[in-house]
């Protein structure tokens, strides 16, 4: 009889546990509403900036005995520019590139990196404004409205 008693009281407790799970008459009739997701917030990049339709192009050049000679196939990489706030695109045969869509508030550098292979950038350049990167190839340039930005490099020895 001792096994018995435990084991009735377990089952006691548990009638009594569920007891309680079942139906109260405040069953509603109508089910519970679904919460819709959070719509997300589109946040510029950059809260100081503004996505503008302001063009940013120029010519990518180098300095002849008769004057400038485009360099067609550079690399020009525009950070921010765009809604994906960076795109790059390569200089024409005539030596330009455009950028559409310039993130700005009309004070605030917009950084650019040049490239090409065989071409450095001349001596003397300004160093960028931190926090934006500096080092070979970056350049930056203040858009307000459509802004024309040319850039000089200089042939490699080799």
């Amino acid at each position: 009889m001792m096994n018995r008693t435990p084991t009735g009281m377990v089952l006691f407790v548990l009638v009594l546990g569920l007891a309680g799970c079942g139906d109260s008459g405040l069953q509603s009739t109508t089910p519970s509403p679904v919460p819709a997701p959070p719509v997300p917030v589109q946040n510029p990049p950059f809260p100081i900036l503004n996505l503008t339709d302001a063009t940013l192009s120029g010519l990518v050049f180098e300095e002849t005995p008769n004057g400038r000679a485009p360099l067609e196939g550079a690399w020009v990489y525009c950070e921010p520019c765009g809604a994906e706030t960076h795109m790059g695109v390569y200089t024409d045969s005539k030596g330009l590139y455009s950028f559409s869509g310039v993130w700005t508030n009309g004070h605030f550098p917009t950084r650019i990196w040049i490239t090409k292979e065989g071409y450095a950038d001349p001596e003397g350049l300004p160093t960028p404004t931190p926090p934006n990167p500096s080092g070979p190839g970056w350049r930056e340039v203040v858009v307000n409205g459509d802004t024309q930005f040319d850039a000089r490099l200089v042939r490699v020895k080799g």
